[in-house]
């Protein structure tokens, strides 16, 4: 019996070795329902599935993973070519701007680069050996591939290699001021089946293991689904901010993440993960 659902990855191993992926809880409930589930990284050389769901970690999909979708009666993500930050910041400012709030550096691949950098050295024994010598004799080199984001009270305190460095980008800090808690906003979305959480940090960079407060939010502003359409994006998340009435984006996922503790402690995040789960049966089922 062939299968019901093709997965796709950019690296069977980057994929099989973590338990971070939000997809990684709905599959056993398809299996559940009766329907069989392969994980690939390139199309088979067997019959495919009736349809496929693209989930490559990568902020724009390289070559082998583009056309992939047209081998498909139906798929998820399947236009969803890019997610690049260029394509959605509102927030972007440049050398010589005149802006009297902070600012932000981010990468302008998402999460730092990192998943880039992990399926480069995945590819060959040589890439994951040059990879291994780099890391062990240059130091920082880890730190100069994926920066970490960094918040500067003003502009002109942004260093002069920032402006230079094409993996950087530097957008307005979405509010006038650095003080704690931060509230941001946090959409997630399979098809039909949509979150939409309120999250306050104790963190100006909001990371996950600050978040000190998540529940239900308003209803998603028309500017974040106007990203969401824009970027082609059937399975996601994207992260934003309400400023002066309007959701102003900050980030678009198309692999998010799930954290097991949010399951445990949010009800509510575990029954949108049932409603992703009806969402994707029916889909497969067609």
């Amino acid at each position: 019996m062939g299968a019901d659902l093709d997965v796709y990855v950019e690296s069977l191993g980057i994929f099989g070795s973590g338990e971070g992926y939000a997809i990684q809880s709905l599959l056993p409930g398809l299996e559940q329902a009766g329907l069989k589930v392969r994980v690939l990284d390139r199309p088979p050389r067997t019959a495919r599935a009736p349809a496929a769901l693209l989930h490559v970690d990568l902020t724009t999909l390289p070559d082998p993973y583009r056309d992939v979708a047209g081998l498909y009666e139906r798929a998820i993500n399947g236009r969803a070519l890019s997610i690049h930050r260029y394509l959605y910041s509102s927030l972007r400012v440049e050398e010589g701007d005149a802006h009297p709030g902070p600012v932000i550096v981010k990468t302008v691949l998402n999460s730092q680069g990192r998943p880039e950098l992990h399926w480069q050295k995945q590819r060959n024994a040589w890439t994951r050996g040059a990879h291994l010598v780099r890391k062990i004799i240059e130091p920082g080199y880890k730190q100069r591939m994926c920066p970490p984001y960094r918040v500067y009270e003003t502009i002109g305190q942004v260093p002069a290699q920032v402006w230079r460095d094409e993996r950087l980008m530097v957008e307005k800090f979405a509010f006038d001021s650095l003080d704690l808690p931060i509230v941001k906003h946090r959409y997630m979305f399979l098809l039909d089946a949509e979150v939409n959480m309120r999250q306050t940090y104790n963190d100006i960079l909001c990371a996950g293991s600050k978040i000190v407060r998540n529940e239900i939010g308003d209803p998603v502003p028309p500017e974040v689904i106007e990203v969401r359409n824009q970027l082609h994006l059937d399975f996601g998340a994207i992260d934003y901010f309400i400023v002066d009435g309007k959701g102003i984006v900050v980030d678009a996922n198309k692999t998010p993440g799930s954290n097991p503790e949010w399951l445990k402690k949010n009800r509510f995040r575990q029954e949108f993960d049932d409603r992703m789960v009806e969402a994707l049966t029916g889909f497969v089922r067609g």
